[in-house]
């Protein structure tokens, strides 16, 4: 069984990896073709400026994570520093051509999914297990520890996305204790998948 460990910042490039990989309803992200700015953007903030970070590792791999923020601003002063930089080395094609990035983070703000109320459920999380070691418990393991994590910070709720089509997910919520607060067809994947989808905010109280 592979160990969990709080996730440092030398985990940048592996969590990237594997994030990159399933991104794409539990499939690679072929839409945002650079591993390097997705870790940018979406993991480094969260090893930055996050908390209960873990990682699920054997022999030196990363096959699974749990990334974590305990207050919905949390990451707001590393975007507010780090962003501006980001957009002009995009710009400039530090990454090749901008378009697909553009496109993909002006969908963001104009196609957000449904929030559950922050006072009540102020954390939020992101969980991926290798597809390849799927099935053992990784993911409940990470879910397990993080919420615990969460408890002894004295942290009231917990919120997280995915769509409707994620089934196998779906059901480690359920399992976990989460309960769906709200859902809404969502067309931020429209251009992906040519059909909007079912976005849906999962909860769970953490009050003793």
């Amino acid at each position: 069984m592979p160990r969990l460990r709080p996730a440092q910042r030398k985990d940048l490039e592996a969590i990237a990896r594997l994030s990159h990989a399933t991104a794409f309803l539990g499939e690679p992200a072929w839409f945002f073709p650079s591993e390097a700015l997705w870790g940018e953007l979406f993991v480094r903030p969260y090893l930055e400026r996050g908390c209960c970070n873990l990682v699920a590792e054997e022999e030196g791999g990363v096959l699974g994570y749990i990334l974590g923020a305990c207050h919905p601003l949390g990451l707001l002063p590393y975007f507010l520093l780090r962003l501006p930089l980001l957009l002009l080395r995009i710009l400039l094609f530090a990454y090749g051509p901008p378009g697909p990035y553009l496109r993909y983070l002006l969908r963001l703000v104009l196609h957000p999914g449904p929030k559950a109320p922050y006072r009540t459920y102020p954390a939020h999380l992101h969980i991926a297990v290798d597809p390849k070691a799927q099935g053992q418990g990784l993911g409940q393991a990470l879910m397990e520890a993080f919420l615990h994590c969460l408890k002894t910070q004295g942290i009231p709720g917990v919120q997280l996305s995915t769509t409707q089509k994620n089934e196998a997910a779906r059901r480690l919520y359920l399992k976990m204790g989460f309960s769906l607060y709200q859902k809404r067809e969502n067309p931020f994947w429209l251009p992906f998948t040519g059909t909007p989808l079912v976005h849906e905010v999962w909860v769970r109280s953490l009050k003793p």
